[in-house]
Formats: C-alpha cells, structure tokens, sequence
C-alpha cells in the first residue's frame, strides 16, 4: 500500500500538531513548513501527494504560495486545500479557488471534515497521476511512430540521393560519348545533338529535383520555409543548391546531378555565401544544418 506525502504549511505550532494528530491513525508521511516560500521549496524538492495550506502567514502567505505553487510545472498538479481561521467569506474561498486551491477547510478543524477532504484529494490525485501516465504514454506511442516514420523517409531520402548520384553519373558519361559523336558529325548533326543534349539536361534536372524533393521535405519538414523566411530572395537554383548543400554533398556530386560545372558552381556557392553573409571562416552546410 502507498504511503501518501502530505505537506502542512502553516505558522502555527498548535495548527501543525491538531492536523496530525488528525491524520495520524492513517499511513501518511507528514512533512512541515513554517512559511509559505519555505512550503514551495520543499513541495519542489519532495513532490507531496496533497498540501494543506495556511492562508496568514510570514515572508509567503497561502495565496501567493498556491500561485507559486500553480506556475511551475514540476509541481503544478499537486492537489491544495487551503485551511484558514480567518479568511472565511464567500469572497475569501473564491479568491483561493482563484489562487489554484481546489478544497477550502475552516479552522478550528474538525477532524471527520479533515480526513474526509484528504481523503476525497488523495483520490483525486491518483485519479489526476493516472490520466498524466496515460497521456505521457500516449504521447511516448505517438513520438515512437513519429521517429519510426522518420527513419523510414530518411532511409528513403538517403537512398533516393544515392540513385541520383548514380544517375547524374551515368548521365555524365552519356554527355562526354556525345560529344566524342558530336565531333564526327557534320553542322545539321551538331545541331541535332545540342538540342538532345539541352532538352535532355532540362529533363533531367527537373525529374531529379522533383523526385528529390518530395522525398526532402518529408525529413526537412520546415528547411524550406524557414530557409526562405531568413532570406526570401533565393532564387530557385540557389534554393535547390541548399537543399544539397545541407546534405553534405560535393561539388562534384552537385555538379553532375544539376549539369553546371564545378567551377560554376563554386561561383554559385560564392554568391550564396555573400547573400547569406557568412564569414570566410563559417561552413555553409554546417549553418545550413541549423534551419
């Protein structure tokens, strides 16, 4: 059987004593504090089942401790009954339910009234502890198909990147044969060639790039859109020279699947890196990586 935490904060050696004697025939482990900020600190550091609460007291009175209490997220959930002598109108007990308190005892206690509110908060609160595990693993389930998910599409992406690169290179050996045919061939063939060759490049890139990129933006959900919110004048190369830049490809690789040259694409990187306003010494991918 759990033994159940409960906090008393209150001022009042005799308000302490006349509560656990209260609560002593139960299996409960009583912890004390004497002030309201002193209360926080240990509800912080022992995370009690049900605090009860003094409304008077010195450097933290009840109200502002509950709020205290209320604000943080590590022990926000954690039933209060709020006990006073004095504070005892309808407007009183309003403005402690306000505060976060969730039960409202008078003083002098009666012990039945005490241990029938405890009780009532102590169900309450395994009732409230059983609703977060089931949410904490609710969400655990949801994040395990999320990341299953994800490694799925990144094994997609890496596979599709890697069947681009071995396409662009077979494409890149096709290129050098017809131009080795383009030389033999007399001026109506040359012409015939470079309009193959030129479709065919279009073709190409925008096959790559589409096939690529679907597979991209289910892995790098918000690159782009965060990518085009820091600088909204990329021009769509440079968009797509992003995408393969965060991947870590070379230049070579890039030069192959989008048919510019290397050293066209060094000016391109160039250019990239002056829009981006990165120093000489900072990686492009590396802050491309950050998006």
């Amino acid at each position: 059987m759990k033994t159940y935490k409960i906090l008393v904060v209150d001022d009042e050696p005799n308000n302490i004593e006349t509560i656990i004697n209260c609560l002593e025939d139960k299996k409960y482990q009583i912890l004390i504090a004497t002030d309201g900020e002193a209360g926080y600190q240990i509800a912080k550091a022992t995370q009690p089942d049900l605090i009860i609460m003094d409304w008077e007291m010195p450097i933290m009175n009840g109200i502002e401790t509950i709020k205290k209490i209320k604000n943080d997220s590590s022990i926000k959930d954690i039933p209060i009954i709020m006990a006073t002598g004095k504070m005892l109108s309808s407007e009183n007990l309003q403005t402690s339910l306000n505060a976060g308190a969730i039960d409202y005892i008078r003083k002098p206690i009666d012990e039945i009234e005490l241990n029938a509110r405890v009780n009532s908060m102590l169900r309450l609160h395994q009732s409230i502890e059983k609703n977060i595990e089931l949410e904490k693993e609710i969400l655990k389930q949801k994040e395990l198909e999320i990341q299953k998910e994800l490694d799925i599409q990144k094994k997609e992406l890496a596979k599709n990147t890697l069947n681009i690169i071995n396409n662009s290179e077979l494409n890149t050996w096709l290129l050098q044969k017809i131009k080795v045919l383009n030389v033999n061939c007399n001026n109506d063939g040359k012409q015939i060639i470079t309009e193959i060759l030129n479709k065919y490049k279009i073709n190409s890139i925008n096959s790559s790039w589409d096939e690529f990129e679907t597979v991209f933006e289910k892995v790098h959900r918000d690159f782009n859109k965060n990518l085009l919110n820091k600088f909204p004048n990329l021009t769509i190369s440079e968009k797509r020279l992003c995408s393969f830049l965060k991947l870590n490809m070379t230049t070579k690789d890039i030069s192959a699947i989008t048919f510019q040259t290397e050293s066209a694409l060094k000016k391109a990187r160039y250019r990239l890196r002056k829009k981006m306003n990165l120093q000489i010494d900072e990686n492009i991918s590396n802050y491309l990586s950050k998006f």
